[in-house]
């Protein structure tokens, strides 16, 4: 079986820009926008972006394309290959491991989006109020009780599951010039022009709310990217507390002639400005920005590490590298900042817009489908929402599933349609298992936690710390700088060794000190942790401990694979 390649330097770009477009670009990043304030959470985006996304980017590039000129096309074969080291093929694993299982619930995400596209094509999606939309959303994924959703209708997920899952493995079974170079070289562009009609629409919206002259697409702007928070605080038994955010000359004079209203002896409300430097010192900021950058780039994954093991060994990397993150920032930026929130607070106020929820489900799947079925010629452009988001889906779970790909093909020498084969069992039982116990999304919610969340952070501290220590950060530049128009400078060596790595553990211990384990917080464990171990009166939860026991048993049998595979024992005879 010969050697996969990429056909050409613009499908890897699409390739790589495709696994990072998905849909945090259009859901997650407006959310966070509006949850941490536009100007500052820019701010620790762009920070992040440069001391954590490129360089990571970056390091998968160079890893990926060195191993795959020596044979090793998965995050396991390339990490030890480029340590020389089977021990580091271990940790590797955590690459195809992590990927997959995200596969496994994000399937059942993009599901939601072709379901929602084709129930607004045929115009069955008619709500009135939040309740209605908020109805339909659990009653179509089977979030009230486990194995609610398994039933074939256009109102339950299964239907669209089974469709998305069967377009994924064709095209990850085409390989990956006939498959995923091929998809993304069509759905990217598709996908870019839907977002530009959205977003000409939304921009020429007015009296969305005729009721409310104040609720205006330019309002929604402004809740996301307004600089300065202004925040209505109210006095609470002598503790100032917000109460809502101000957004708009109309709503600041309504809430000073409120004041004035109630003026007494001792104030009730006030109106507070919060500046830009005094909401960057909130570490939540930070924490939701590295994040943010993670699920945007498609970094810490070993995604791109697998896309660039099939390139040349003198393809230009930097280039394509920093394309790729270029695009996918358009299409986060320039795209989803400007549907998702601004339309929710043209529509609902800022007020009903954060009772609704900011979150990616919140917005995606309650506010915007009630916005669309309110507006003229909403089911059209409902559809083409959500036909959107599946294609943006899809370009990122092709990537999830090539990594899981090239590690049994590479450590078992299977064809084509066995690996497939073995790949689509696994994940089939484990995508059923996380769609039968769809009760509060509880098996998704963990297997995110510890793969989306913590899984990530670990792996991709060991790529930065391979890259600029093991192997060498000096050797790792020329190495990147091999066939490169722009030449990456030297002094960015200091930024790979010193800087990325610190930022990352910081970022990383400072998010499990606060949101984990409460130390910086309320003292309170997060609710992953006690599924797990129990507390607060509650049992430990059994859903969650088979999804961390999936976890284990996925790591394990990948493990078992590379201990037996002779592909790999070179590595130890290199080690010292």
């Amino acid at each position: 079986m010969g050697k996969e390649q990429w056909n050409s330097r613009m499908g890897v770009i699409l390739a790589v820009a495709g696994s990072a477009v998905g849909l945090g670009n259009f859901l997650k990043f407006p959310g966070q926008i509006a949850t941490y304030g536009g100007a500052a959470f820019m701010i620790a985006y762009v920070v992040s972006f440069f001391l954590v996304g490129i360089p990571i980017s970056l390091t998968e590039w160079t890893m990926g394309r060195h191993g795959g000129a020596h044979g090793f096309n998965s995050p396991a074969g390339v990490l030890g290959y480029f340590c020389k080291s089977k021990k580091l093929a271990y940790v590797g694993i955590l690459g195809p491991v992590l990927t997959l299982l995200i596969y496994c619930y994000y399937i059942y995400i993009e599901a939601w989006c072709l379901g929602y596209a084709y129930n607004f094509l045929t115009q069955a999606l008619n709500f009135s109020n939040l309740g209605e939309a908020g109805s339909f959303f659990q009653n179509f994924i089977g979030s009230a009780a486990d194995g609610e959703s398994l039933e074939i209708s256009s109102d339950k997920v299964l239907i669209f599951l089974i469709i998305a899952f069967l377009l994924n493995f064709w095209m990850i079974y085409r390989g990956v010039s006939r498959g995923i170079e091929l998809f993304c070289k069509y759905a990217m562009p598709t996908l870019v022009v839907l977002a530009i009609i959205i977003v000409a629409r939304m921009m020429t919206l007015s009296d969305v709310s005729p009721d409310h002259p104040e609720r205006t697409i330019n309002q929604g702007l402004g809740f996301m990217w307004n600089p300065v928070k202004i925040v209505l605080e109210e006095n609470r038994d002598g503790i100032w507390e917000s109460k809502a955010r101000l957004v708009g000359d109309f709503e600041i004079l309504r809430a000073q002639k409120r004041i004035e209203s109630l003026r007494a002896s001792e104030p009730r409300e006030r109106i507070v400005h919060i500046s830009v430097f005094e909401q960057l010192a909130n570490p939540s900021i930070w924490i939701a920005a590295a994040g943010q950058v993670f699920f945007s780039l498609t970094v810490g994954f070993g995604a791109i590490m697998t896309y660039a093991s099939y390139l040349k060994r003198r393809d230009d990397i930097v280039l394509s590298s920093l394309t790729s993150c270029s695009a996918n920032e358009f299409c986060e930026v320039c795209l989803g900042g400007m549907i998702t929130v601004p339309a929710a607070v043209a529509f609902m106020g800022v007020a009903g817009t954060v009772s609704a929820g900011l979150t990616l489900f919140d917005l995606g799947f309650r506010v915007l489908p009630l916005f669309f079925a309110s507006m003229p010629a909403g089911w059209f452009f409902g559809f083409l929402f959500f036909a959107l988001l599946f294609l943006a889906a899809v370009t990122s779970s092709l990537s999830m599933l090539q990594p899981g790909m090239a590690f049994i093909e590479e450590s078992m020498g299977l064809r084509r349609r066995f690996s497939t084969l073995l790949l689509g069992v696994i994940t089939f039982f484990i995508t059923g298992f996380v769609v039968y116990f769809s009760k509060d999304l509880k098996a998704m919610d963990t297997l995110d936690f510890w793969m989306g969340q913590v899984a990530i952070y670990v792996f991709a501290t060991v790529q930065v710390v391979a890259f600029s220590w093991y192997f060498g950060v000096e050797r790792g530049i020329r190495l990147t700088n091999e066939g490169s128009v722009i030449k990456l400078p030297r002094a960015y060596g200091i930024i790979l060794k010193y800087v990325t790595p610190v930022v990352l553990i910081a970022v990383f211990v400072t998010w499990v000190a606060k949101d984990v384990f409460g130390i910086l917080g309320d003292g309170r464990l997060s609710p992953h942790i006690t599924d797990i171990v129990g507390g607060e009166g509650g049992e430990p939860n059994a859903v969650a401990w088979m999804s961390v026991m999936i976890i284990a048993a996925v790591y394990a049998f990948f493990a078992m694979i590379l201990s037996v595979s002779k592909k790999y024992d070179s590595f130890g005879k290199d080690e010292k």
